[in-house]
This record gives structure tokens, sequence and C-alpha cells, in this order.
């Protein structure tokens, strides 16, 4: 997957700018403040609907407008190209096309331009909350594989509807429907094992991926990662494994007027030797971690949607020293289109970039703004 041109209007600091990538390595350089993330966040906005550093739409738009557009032309493997337009009118108004066909959905779009982002915002993923690794991994696995996405989202709007039960009861005393209740438990029960079962084969595949993505930047260290089921799931029937789950922590449930038990409380955790690394991790092995992370994403996505993604890559090199990030540049040649972001041109060739050649693209972000 490629992304051959894009246009920002009223996105950001550009009032508009239009701007022609290289199919091979592009690098964004200027001032903290020129714009290079910005056109990162533009591409992202366009192969999800949403930027990586936030989800609000009026956070985008340019000072004093309400509202931007975006238009990028991506081309596939096969040479063919894809239009796609973004258009935010208000906070609650956002229309999406790929190639003039309006989308209905979020889900629509999914899985059709790959990317794979690194950002400081992705720092998050090892040192923050379970949270935010179960959002990575179900926004991944989305990708290559609309049931899970659809079971997701089916997951989700009965977890809602049973929380609301539970904080009325919380809150107010409202007597809860146990017929009601019930029925949301049965159904939620058959979806949690289709998550479960996806999420248990989808994570076997990403784990080698990551150990050798690990083991390419790493030889000193092991690494390893654990998906582990908040609903204790073993040899038996798991629908039936978490309706009783269900059933066990209502009391404890209706207490705290929450539901404390399935999916949406699964963990993912990393170890270092056998050390949780965001609890023992130092600022190096958490950024060379969540590299090994980015890389086998990028490797997972490919081989299951037959597209090599495109790389964003803002602040690379930031707590990395000089021979993991020749390791890291040297592991980007793969045939991928990628995106890096510089406040200084020498600082790369300092760290391994070939900051020369036809397969370069070098793109000032403050004379863009300057014309913009």
């Amino acid at each position: 997957m490629l992304i051959k041109s894009l246009t920002m209007i009223d996105f950001r600091k550009y009032e508009l700018a239009s701007l022609e990538f290289g199919d091979h390595t592009n690098i964004l350089y200027g001032e903290n403040g020129a714009g290079k993330t910005t056109i990162l966040e533009a591409i992202h906005s366009l192969a999800y609907t949403r930027s990586f550093k936030t989800r609000l739409d009026t956070d985008l738009s340019r000072h004093g407008r309400v509202g931007y557009q975006l238009k990028g032309l991506f081309s596939d493997h096969q040479g063919s190209d894809h239009e796609v337009r973004v258009k935010v009118e208000s906070a609650r108004k956002k229309l999406v096309s790929v190639n003039k066909k309006g989308l209905t959905s979020r889900a629509q779009i999914i899985g059709k331009f790959p990317l794979v982002s690194l950002t400081p915002e992705d720092g998050d993923l090892t040192f923050g909350s379970p949270e935010i690794r179960r959002l990575f991994f179900n926004k991944l696995l989305s990708q290559v594989d609309a049931t899970y996405l659809e079971n997701l989202q089916v997951y989700a709007r009965l977890l809602k509807q049973r929380n609301a039960l539970l904080q009325a009861y919380s809150n107010d005393g409202t007597p809860i429907d146990r017929i009601q209740l019930s029925s949301l438990d049965d159904q939620r029960a058959r979806v949690s094992a289709l998550l479960h079962e996806a999420r248990s084969k989808h994570i076997t595949e990403f784990k080698k991926l990551l150990y050798l993505a690990y083991g390419e930047l790493e030889d000193e260290k092991s690494l390893k990662m654990a998906f582990i089921s908040n609903t204790r799931i073993t040899a038996g029937e798991p629908e039936h494994l978490y309706r009783q789950a269900y059933q066990d922590s209502l009391e404890e449930d209706m207490r705290k007027g929450t539901t404390t038990r399935g999916p949406h409380r699964d963990i993912f955790t990393f170890y270092l030797d056998t050390k949780d690394l965001r609890k023992f991790g130092s600022q190096g092995e958490h950024k060379l971690v969540l590299v090994a992370i980015k890389f086998a994403e990028g490797r997972f996505l490919e081989s299951f949607l037959g597209e090599p993604p495109v790389f964003l890559l803002d602040d690379l090199f930031a707590e990395l020293d000089v021979k993991r990030s020749t390791m890291i540049v040297e592991s980007l040649h793969g045939g991928h289109q990628i995106f890096i972001t510089s406040t200084d041109l020498a600082d790369l060739r300092h760290h391994g970039l070939k900051v020369q050649g036809d397969t370069l693209q070098i793109i000032d972000a403050g004379k863009i703004q300057a014309h913009g």
C-alpha cells in the first residue's frame, strides 16, 4: 500500500496544502511546530477516519474554523488507485468516501488501507493501563477479521445495556429486571466465547512475529507476551464457562454498579527476562519493545491482508542508541513506504539513515506551512 498524494484544508495549522509522496522513504523535517506530525495525522485520519492523537474532530480544525477536509490517493500492490475523502462539517457530521462512494460506518474502511504508526503517544502501549493494550489489539484484530470486529461491536452494545441496569440499581436502587439481565448474559456468553477463540488464535500468530522482530533488535534479553483471560477458560465449553462466571459475579457487579467479568477486562502483558516490562523496564527497553510490537503489527497485517502497510514514524530514534537505530533502519528496508519526522537531517544520518538517493523524498514542513 502507498499513499501517493494528500490534500489538507483547514486541518490543524494548514489552511490549504497539497503534497505528493515518494514510494519509499519520505522524510518530513522542520522545527518543532512546523507541522510534520500533522501530515502523519492526516494520513492516519484517511486510513482510519481518526487521528492517532485525538478522537475529537473539533481538535483538528484550524483555529477559527468549523470542520476540515482531507483527500488522499492510495495505491494498492496491484497498482489500483483509491481516492479517500474525509469531510468534517461539524462536531456531529463527518462524511467519508472511498472512490466517491459514501461510507455508512467506520467498519467499512477498517483494514482497507493498512498502516502502522509509531508516535510518542504510543509509549502508553507499554507504559500505560491494560485498557490501552486491549484497544491496540482490538484495532489490530479488527483489521484482519471482520467477524471479530462485528462480535466486538455486539459485545460492546450488550455490555452498555448491562452496565446501565447495574448503574441504575447501584445509584438509585432501581430494581433489576432479572429476565432481561439473564437474556443479556446469555447473549454475552455466546459472543464472549467467539471473541476469546479469535483472540487466542490471532495472538498466537502475533507472538511469533513479535518474538522474531524483537530478536532482530536485541539478542541479550528474552521478550515474552501473555494473553490472560479475565474469566478462567479451561478445557471445557467456553460459552458455558462464561455464562457461569457471569452468574457467579452478579452480586459483586450489583454492588459495584459495573460488569467485572468478560473479555472487556482481558489483560495483555509484556515481560523481559520474566520481569513485567511495565513495572521494571527502562525507557530504552520500553522503546525497543514498542518498536518490535510495531514491526510485528506491520508483518501481521501484511500476512493477513496481502498488502504491505505504510509506516508512519514520528520521533523514531528517541531513547535509542545508534546501534539499535541502525538495526531498525535495516529492518525497515523491506519494500514499505515509510514516513519519518525529524528536526535534524544530520541526526538521521547519525542514526544510520542514508538521506540521499532516488528512493528518498525530503519534505520541508516549514515551507509547506509558509506557502499554505
